[in-house]
Formats: structure tokens, sequence, C-alpha cells
């Protein structure tokens, strides 16, 4: 699931010298920081399966979830430092990643061609509202 992103398609969003110096040349913190970033964006797509977009190869179909993951995975990244980052910027596309998101989640945008989960989702703790039965006063 992690090869949905790399470092290498990361490099669009930071130089290679960045993550490294951040990283101390160590790529599990980049995929921890991946790894957070899709976790935070599934829990704004719980109508898609995140697992079978996740899982696909396809960098066309979901260019802009992927760039809304780097974006998230941008800003968890440089909490550790912030070699050569424009914070500003950071902050603004994740801001602006959250926003994209939060329509997708409110279904007032639709991506074409994200596949939904097939399987009935359990509400948990979903409450119905009922009255009592009516009552027949006469006088």
């Amino acid at each position: 699931m992690i090869d949905f992103i790399t470092k290498k398609d990361f490099l669009t969003h930071m130089y290679e010298g960045s993550i490294n110096a951040i990283s101390d040349n160590d790529d599990d913190i980049l995929n921890d920081a991946i790894a957070t970033a899709m976790a935070q964006a599934s829990s704004y797509l719980n109508r898609y399966d995140t697992d079978l977009i996740f899982a696909s190869t396809d960098k066309i179909k979901y260019a802009d979830l992927r760039t809304y993951i780097k974006d998230l995975a941008k800003w968890h990244f440089i909490n550790i430092c912030n070699v050569s980052i424009d914070l500003d910027l950071a902050e603004s596309r994740y801001k602006s990643a959250i926003s994209e998101l939060g329509k997708i989640q409110a279904s007032k945008t639709v991506p074409k061609g994200w596949p939904l989960v097939t399987e009935a989702v359990d509400l948990g703790g979903a409450f119905s509202v009922t009255s009592r039965p009516k009552r027949g006063n006469y006088f």
C-alpha cells in the first residue's frame, strides 16, 4: 500500500537533498509520514474502496488524490525539521488538501471512476426516532 506514493514520487513536492537532510537518510521516516497522510485521507474517503485505490498503479486516475496525500505527508514530514521549506506554502497546501478531501466527503465533488465500497457499512450506534401511539380523546 505504501507503493501508492514512493520517495521518487515525493520529489514533486520536495528536493531529494531536503528529504535526506530531514530524514537523515532514513526512508522509514518519510514512509511513516506518507502512511499517516494516507490514513488521514482515508478517514475522509469512507465511501470509497481505499484499499483498492491505494493498491492501484494507475498514477493518472488518482493524480489528484496522490497530490493531496503528498501535501498532507509533506506537512507531517517537515515537523521533524524544515530544511529549505517554505512553511507558509506547505501549510496552505495542507489546508487546501484537507478542504478538497472534505468536499469529496460531503459529495460536493465526486471523483470520476473511483471505486465505491461494495459492502454494507455498519453505522454502529445509529439511532432511530419514534413516537408513542396516537391517543384518541373524545369529549
